[in-house]
């Protein structure tokens, strides 16, 4: 018992020696409450520590603070996978859907060479089914022949595709083709005329 407060004691005085030491090093700015700080939590700890051990025998303030920066460590690495995860799946679902849109723009081309054609394809991933979903599919069509040019209005009041919706037996042809060839329903699918 009286080895254990011998070193206790030592443990105090060279942690005061040492706080002294670095108070007198450190310049007079902001720096300093911060160190003080830190320090004063070093003295308590070598304070603390004897008490702690008679209660528990098995105590090691070591052990404790790398428990604790172990846990802060995993929580941070947590935080960094699901951030890594979350920009791996949004690059992956841009892959898919830009592959799947040449993938539809070659199928028409070869189905129907007389068009040329815009694809614009919207999907997710579905985490429950580990799978993806095509949300909608837009295609717009526009013949290869030369048209008049429309007459252009100033300050009208623009309008959507929605009213360009085609809804004519070649759309239809070119909306079966794709849910045969894709193994989606029809109804995701819209044919518009550009």
């Amino acid at each position: 018992m009286l080895e254990s407060l011998k070193g206790w004691v030592i443990n105090i005085c060279t942690i005061v020696l040492f706080i002294t030491a670095v108070e007198m090093i450190l310049p007079d700015n902001s720096l300093k409450k911060y160190s003080k700080f830190a320090l004063g939590l070093i003295l308590i700890s070598v304070l603390i520590n004897p008490l702690i051990k008679i209660f528990d025998k098995n105590f090691d303030i070591n052990v404790y603070s790398n428990n604790i920066s172990k846990a802060m460590d995993e929580e941070k690495y947590k935080n960094t996978i699901q951030e890594y995860r979350g920009k791996t799946l949004e690059n992956t679902i841009n892959n898919f859907q830009a592959n799947l849109k040449g993938m539809i723009e070659e199928k028409i081309k070869d189905k129907f060479p007389d068009l040329n054609t815009t694809v614009d394809v919207k999907a997710e991933f579905d985490d429950k089914e580990n799978k993806f979903n095509i949300k909608n599919i837009n295609v717009g069509i526009k013949d290869k022949k030369v048209k008049k040019v429309k007459k252009v209005q100033v300050n009208s009041s623009e309008k959507g595709n929605e009213d360009n919706i085609l809804k004519d037996q070649l759309s239809n042809n070119i909306k079966e083709y794709l849910s045969k060839e894709l193994g989606v329903q029809k109804n995701i699918i819209t044919i518009y005329k550009i």
